[in-house]
């Protein structure tokens, strides 16, 4: 759900040193930054997610090119058929039907493409609309905001577009995400609002109660609210929180001038965003308290930022070249429903705070047999998993341990199940 609608020019360009690509290992401390080196030149990449392939997938706006990069720093580049100027493309998320989808700003159009990096566009219905920001909704559709058409766009994963007119005029929208309250959420850059739209086109805005603050990017938080990045006009830069029913609070971003720009939740639970200005990826708690980590390469001009499979997060470096990993301190959870039972019961296992789309196998372990896999389940975007699994017939009686493990990541957790 990745958004890097503000970047209008990639014709410039500065010097960056590009970092060899280390390997990720599991005594990285929090905050280390490995930079891989786009293959193309002045690619511009800004848009990245991860995808149900257990890779990343980024946008290069300069290059007209969608990237796959694996956890282990190789890439693979796909052309856009349309040939377009820049900033072409911008937002890509991970589509319901196992598929990445972008947005074309400046060719007008919506973009779905394969794992295997089969593209097929499909054109946005009102002229030159500026699609950007994109995101898949909790109806199985995907939605996208258009910055001049001033509308918020739904697209089926067979191509039909549906338009719904944001009823503030000239709003600018531009980020939008899947909110915890089953509706779409996005910013409104030019009238300092958050909007919400539900599946069937009902509108609810919520002015921004801080003047100025030029909204850019938006997430649901960890907490149940909404989390969104500003560009104060002429005040300090700061993080934004939003009930569901339109409570805010900010918080102010302790470098100033930083220009946050990307705002996504890492697998610790916490909000992580990008500094343009300061060249740095900041992390803010629930609670208001921050971290901030520079970057290697100078002037890297930071655009947006995703957990990937590994735990992590990724970041796009638009001048540096660059797409980057963080090293993050997961915080993974299980849950099991019931938590004890006879031999053979069904339990339900619920866990979060893993990769994004990582492959995670269940265990038991039994205290006479040893263990057993009781099955292997793939999150979803967000690092979650909901899983019934059935305990095995011969589970000794007694306190055992169900564990889930993260292929890609090897983080873990566990949960105690009592066999009666």
């Amino acid at each position: 759900m990745s958004r890097g609608w503000l970047k209008y020019s990639a014709s410039a360009a500065c010097a960056a040193v590009a970092l060899s690509a280390l390997p990720m290992t599991a005594a990285a401390s929090v905050g280390n930054i490995h930079e891989f080196t786009v293959p193309t030149t002045k690619s511009g990449p800004i848009g990245v997610t991860a995808g149900p392939d257990g890779n990343l997938w980024f946008t290069e706006a300069s290059a007209n090119k969608i990237g796959r990069l694996s956890t282990t720093g190789s890439f693979k580049e796909f052309n856009i058929p349309s040939p377009a100027s820049q900033p072409n493309p911008n937002g890509i998320t991970a589509g319901p039907d196992g598929n990445l989808w972008f947005a074309e700003s400046v060719t007008n159009k919506i973009g779905r493409i394969t794992t295997a990096g089969a593209i097929k566009e499909f054109a946005v219905t009102t002229p030159s609309s500026r699609p950007v920001g994109i995101t898949a909704g909790p109806d199985g559709k995907l939605w996208f905001t258009e910055f001049n058409g001033n509308k918020i766009g739904r697209i089926t994963t067979t191509g039909t577009v549906k338009e719904f007119t944001v009823p503030t005029a000239s709003a600018g929208p531009g980020g939008i995400t899947s909110g915890p309250d089953g509706n779409l959420w996005f910013i409104e850059f030019k009238q300092n609002k958050l909007g919400r739209v539900s599946t069937t086109g009902a509108f609810k805005e919520f002015p921004i109660p801080f003047p100025s603050s030029q909204p850019h990017d938006i997430v649901a938080g960890p907490d149940g609210n909404l989390w969104f990045t500003t560009l104060s006009n002429g005040g300090p830069d700061q993080i934004g929180r939003v009930s569901t029913s339109g409570v805010f609070k900010e918080f102010t971003i302790p470098s100033s001038t930083s220009t946050p720009q990307g705002i996504t939740v890492g697998p610790d639970r916490n909000l992580w965003f990008v500094e343009a200005t300061q060249n740095q990826v900041g992390r803010v708690t629930t609670t208001g308290t921050f971290k901030e980590f520079r970057i290697p390469t100078a002037q890297s001009s930071v655009e947006l930022i995703a957990p990937g499979p590994d735990a992590n997060l990724w970041f796009t470096e638009f001048f540096g070249n660059h797409v980057a990993r963080i090293t993050d301190q997961p915080a993974p959870s299980l849950s099991l429903a019931p938590s004890s039972g006879l031999p053979g019961a069904t339990v339900h296992a619920a866990g979060s705070s893993f990769g994004s789309f990582e492959q995670v196998r269940i265990t038991f372990l039994d205290s006479t047999h040893g263990t057993a896999v009781l099955a292997t389940v793939r999150t979803d975007a967000t690092g979650h998993f909901s899983k019934s699994v059935s305990i095995p017939g011969n589970a000794t009686s007694g306190g055992q341990t169900v564990r889930a493990s993260g292929l890609t990541s090897g983080v873990s957790a566990s949960h105690a199940f009592t066999v009666t």
